[in-house]
């Protein structure tokens, strides 16, 4: 079953960038990667998928995730586009499409509040997983 979100918030566009993200982060082994934070794994893909990261918050947790599109001041009723969420905070799925203007769901559009950008990012880490994403692109042609 397709539902509201899907039919009605997400464009094709976003569904697509969506589900390859998907396919990027389940080609990821534990084993590589055994201390994976999402502010590499965020810069990673949004490398690859041509998005901008910001990081920030996640309710009280540090998180990075992505926009689906350039901030601006006409991107949504508040400013926001949606967001790409690739390491999702204590949730399933892992990736994830989220409505940022969403102000009444508690666990969307508020919780995810931008702030300066990390200083302590991993880029050695961001560059293997790039690589690795390309290999897997490579290997499903």
């Amino acid at each position: 079953m397709r539902g509201y979100a899907e039919l009605e918030i997400f464009t094709g566009e976003e569904l697509e960038i969506w589900r390859c993200a998907t396919k990027l982060v389940d080609a990821l082994r534990e084993v590589e990667f055994p201390d994976l934070r999402c502010h590499e794994l965020a810069r990673a893909v949004g490398k690859v998928l041509g998005l901008q990261v910001q990081d920030g918050f996640y309710g009280f947790v540090d998180h990075s995730w992505l926009w689906l599109r350039p901030l601006g001041p006409t991107v949504g009723r508040f400013g926001f586009p949606n967001i790409l969420d690739v390491y999702s905070v204590g949730v399933l799925p892992l990736v994830r499409l989220v409505d940022a203007q969403a102000t009444s769901l508690p666990h969307v559009g508020w919780a995810y509040r931008p702030a300066n950008a990390r200083e302590d990012v991993q880029q050695a880490v961001v560059d293997r997983l790039v690589a690795r994403m390309a290999e897997v692109a490579l290997e499903r042609g």
